[in-house]
């Protein structure tokens, strides 16, 4: 696929300073992830790949420069912005044989932040900034109910969904997606497997006695080919496994967009899906 949505990690364990540059750098057009502290950061990267990351020097578990040595042995060119108070900061990356793209002191200078990003090539393709975005949206592509326990996870996909002019609803259960799925009527579901309380495949199991015809697309950390037949056998639609790029997620949905909903107004070719597939029993 060409152009997409580029995202971007940012890590600080000060709330305020996280909001800030969330604020920003979604203005931008950017898909912002968030992390507290350095393990976090960790698996965001290895989850979402992210194209740059915004990391403060002072950060629980890891601090700063051993979450920056852990990125950099998951991706050595990844440009990293370092956010500290210390005049030496680059010094002390420098000693620990790691470089980055910029440091920058607090209070932040966001406009010299992305300044900087933008010279190590991360930038919004003009098509997905804010004001393209807004220019060009009409009716939603389709109504998703992403339905998942883990908050950070849903609120992100459901950022980047709502930029592909999905119309979104959240439930962070089975049991709330099974309330509100009957009246919202949605299009599509993304359904993770692993919840706490009724799981994935329970909650497929009740959507589909309720809603027979409902698009369901089961999210799963697990790929295990004997969840995905009991997913699919259950009546599932598709599976995606974590963790999966955008572009990824965005062929698969495009799939099973309903073709009434499809935006004319785009011109944009979406390529098939590559996942072999499953498979058949013996």
């Amino acid at each position: 696929m060409g152009d997409s949505y580029p995202s971007v990690l940012c890590v600080d364990d000060d709330p305020e300073v996280l909001e800030l540059l969330k604020e920003h750098f979604t203005l931008q057009g950017f898909i912002v992830l968030t992390a507290s502290n350095g393990v976090e950061a960790c698996l965001q990267v290895k989850r979402w790949a992210p194209k740059a990351v915004i990391l403060d020097l002072l950060i629980p578990r890891l601090g700063g420069i051993g979450t920056l040595s852990r990125i950099r042995a998951f991706n050595p060119t990844i440009p990293v912005i370092l956010l500290s108070d210390t005049v030496s900061a680059r010094d002390l990356v420098a000693t620990a044989g790691l470089g980055v793209t910029g440091t920058f002191a607090k209070p932040l200078d966001l406009h010299a932040i992305s300044e900087a990003l933008a010279k190590a090539g991360v930038t919004v393709p003009a098509a997905f900034t804010a004001t393209a975005v807004l220019a060009r949206r009409g009716k939603p592509r389709a109504r998703v109910l992403l339905v998942d326990d883990e908050p950070q996870f849903r609120e992100m996909l459901a950022e980047y969904l709502v930029g592909e002019n999905f119309e979104v609803l959240e439930a962070g259960s089975g049991e709330e997606a099974l309330s509100k799925a009957p009246d919202w009527q949605p299009d599509l579901i993304l359904l993770d497997l692993m919840m706490a309380g009724i799981g994935g495949l329970e909650t497929l199991r009740r959507v589909k006695i309720l809603m027979p015809d409902a698009c369901v697309i089961m999210v799963t950390a697990v790929d295990d080919l004997d969840v995905a037949r009991s997913a699919l056998a259950a009546g599932a639609s598709d599976y995606v496994t974590k963790p999966f790029t955008f572009d990824y997620l965005d062929a698969v949905l495009h799939i099973h967009v309903p073709s009434d909903h499809t935006d004319v107004e785009t011109d944009e070719t979406h390529p098939s899906i590559t996942r072999s597939e499953l498979p058949s029993e013996p």
